[in-house]
């Protein structure tokens, strides 16, 4: 029979864990393993004998703690002037996916918004869309080389921190500057993608307009004016760190959704991934409404 793990060894390989950055869903996998290098055990990880004392073990370390597999990505969508969050669950293979189960959001309250919005309820939608596009074009690229990856797991932050501001009641402001930041950290990984090194796309500073251009000048696509409107009118956020940005709160919500837009547009022009054209050219979907 399998030795009883020990509940100071997984407290204490917990701490090591936590101290080299492992997410909670991770740690408990990594406890068995170095339990058993340091019993002599060979055998399943995850037979019964030793996984569910170790599993009982970790809720008593963390009662509230979530161990399943986390979502690729948290983002967010509008509706009117409310951010409701959109999870971009983990799939393999070919899954089908109805994009409007993936917003957080009563079922009644979404059924009001098409009947009443309808231009809201689509653009979500699409905003969903843009989310799946981004959040496994990113993944697709994070074992790539140069600075390409980064750029876009570091857009992939901001756009998450976006939603997260945006969802609460007070204290919004800040979300200027992650909505910014999305934006520009997605079109310079674009063009890093695409060959650029880091002192070209530089020069083009915080000016989304003229990275859009760059990007448009090495892979155009039917939708390269929906991007140019995409990127007009975003606020100087360099100048917004010291003064107000002036928007309101619908007003903010708008720019988030504009933003998501063009970080996902910039991923589908480096890889793969383009789910939002197909519903496009689905004919029993209703085309996207304008961004702005």
């Amino acid at each position: 029979m399998t030795k009883t793990i020990d509940k100071e060894f997984v407290r204490q390989r917990d701490d090591e864990l936590i101290a080299q950055g492992l997410k909670l869903h991770q740690q408990p996998f990594h406890v068995a393993m170095a339990w058993m290098r340091a019993e002599g055990i060979f055998g399943d990880v995850f037979d019964k004998e030793m996984w569910d004392p170790l599993m009982v073990i970790y809720r008593e370390l963390y009662p509230a703690g979530d161990f399943s597999m986390p979502a690729m990505l948290k983002g967010g969508v509008a509706l009117r002037d409310q951010m409701y969050p959109v999870c971009v669950t983990v799939a393999y293979g070919t899954v089908p996916v109805n994009l409007i189960d993936c917003i957080e959001i009563p079922r009644e309250e979404l059924e009001l918004i098409f009947k009443h919005y309808p231009e809201q309820g689509w653009r979500a939608f699409y905003g969903v869309a843009d989310l799946w596009d981004f959040a496994y074009g990113v993944s697709d690229l994070l074992h790539g080389t140069g600075n390409g990856p980064q750029l876009f797991a570091n857009a992939r932050s901001s756009l998450a921190a976006t939603a997260r501001i945006l969802a609460g009641e007070i204290d919004i402001d800040a979300a200027a500057q992650t909505i910014c930041l999305t934006a520009e950290l997605a079109l310079k990984g674009a063009l890093a993608v695409r060959g650029w090194p880091e002192p070209q796309y530089r020069k083009l500073s915080h000016h989304l307009d003229k990275l859009a251009e760059a990007l448009i000048g090495e892979v155009s696509t039917a939708r390269d004016d929906r991007l140019r409107g995409a990127v007009t009118h975003f606020p100087d956020y360099v100048g917004t760190r010291y003064a107000s940005h002036g928007m309101t709160r619908t007003e903010l919500m708008v720019l988030a959704m504009r933003a998501q837009f063009v970080a996902a547009e910039a991923l589908r022009r480096v890889s793969d991934r383009d789910l939002a054209s197909k519903l496009e050219a689905d004919p029993n979907t209703w085309p996207r409404p304008a961004l702005w």
